[in-house]
């Protein structure tokens, strides 16, 4: 009989929705209530997302999935002749097929990185070119926070990114997929995690949810029309409740955040456990997304049994990624399959 792979470590994406979630769908599903996003559901959403950033006066807009805000987020700061600025890495840029270009019309350029932490002063290269005619201007960078690589931007170094950038009459975007992991892995507020960036992608999907995302606009003046570009693409769901009603169950009595502390516990664990084989951490291990260096016939042993990810088939870096819902066991069982095969 053929091997069944085991998706534990594959993504975050792979885990089953957390119960508390399933609850709240079901008990969304009473009733006859108004659709796109005018219900009673949808509106305390909102509200306790708000109060968990701090950000009273922000708007709140709902997705069905990460990529949907992103380019939600991106495409209404944007006009055609604007540039997008984004790391080597950020997920618009490597797995988001080219949407925010699409669905913008404007460029995407993207900056070196350290795993996804960008330089404040990689910015004012960046803008050098603003104003002639003949180039696109730069008007919005997107950072990630955890970074696609594992990476979590310090409090400090978000806010001097983020105020550097305003500096340069950037807009801030962040891409809050995994931002529970972020927020649990710094021990700061949610604010503290995004200083003060302009717009931020609420992950839920990653975290313990069904589906969705969520947008947070703390500038709403500045991302005019961004009700039309949800719209437009078919992110605004006429049963929005259902992906409201997710977000209220996680973030009520900070159950986002013990369930991204779970899944940074066993990264740490996994972590340490490759360590202590003597393989090498690609980039250090800072929140659920773990990545070491495998030799081609150590990862067709792991991979034979394991879906793990491999981002650059040219490079021996492999992904492992723990959820909320990966157990102390799983963590083991995949280290003692490491250690048969380096004795």
């Amino acid at each position: 009989m053929a091997n069944v792979l085991s998706h534990a470590f594959a993504s975050d994406n792979a885990a089953p929705a957390h119960p508390k979630v399933i609850d709240a769908i079901a008990a969304a599903n009473a009733g006859a209530v108004a659709s796109y996003g005018n219900d009673p559901a949808t509106q305390r959403a909102a509200e306790v997302i708000r109060a968990s950033f701090d950000s009273p006066d922000a708007e709140v807009l709902f997705a069905l999935t990460g990529t949907a805000a992103n380019v939600i987020a991106l495409a209404s700061a944007v006009r055609p002749w604007h540039e997008i600025l984004c790391s080597d890495v950020a997920h618009s840029l490597v797995d988001e097929a080219g949407g925010p270009v699409r669905l913008s019309g404007a460029q995407l350029t993207q900056l070196p990185s350290d795993n996804g932490l960008i330089d404040p002063s990689v910015l004012d290269t960046a803008v050098s070119r603003r104003g002639p005619v003949h180039h696109s201007q730069p008007r919005i960078v997107t950072i990630t926070q955890s970074t696609e690589n594992g990476r979590v931007w310090t409090p400090q170094a978000v806010k001097d990114f983020v105020d550097h950038a305003h500096d340069l009459d950037l807009l801030v975007h962040v891409d809050g997929s995994r931002i529970a992991n972020a927020i649990a892995a710094l021990d700061v507020s949610p604010r503290e995690a995004i200083a003060d960036a302009d717009i931020v992608t609420v992950g839920g999907t990653k975290n313990g949810m069904l589906m969705g995302d969520a947008i947070l606009v703390r500038r709403p003046e500045l991302f005019d029309g961004i009700h039309f570009v949800q719209k437009q693409i078919g992110q605004l769901a006429s049963k929005q409740r259902f992906v409201a009603a997710q977000f209220e169950a996680m973030l009520h009595d900070g159950l986002w955040l013990r369930t991204a502390t779970h899944a940074n516990r066993m990264a740490t664990r996994l972590s340490a456990g490759l360590s202590a084989l003597g393989l090498t951490l690609s980039c250090p291990t800072e929140a659920n997304e773990v990545f070491v260096d495998l030799e081609p016939a150590t990862y067709d042993v792991v991979s034979a049994s394991y879906a793990v990810h491999r981002p650059d088939p040219l490079r021996p870096a492999v992904r492992f990624v723990c959820s909320w819902a990966t157990t102390e066991a799983e963590v083991d069982q995949v280290l003692e399959l490491l250690a048969s095969v380096s004795t």
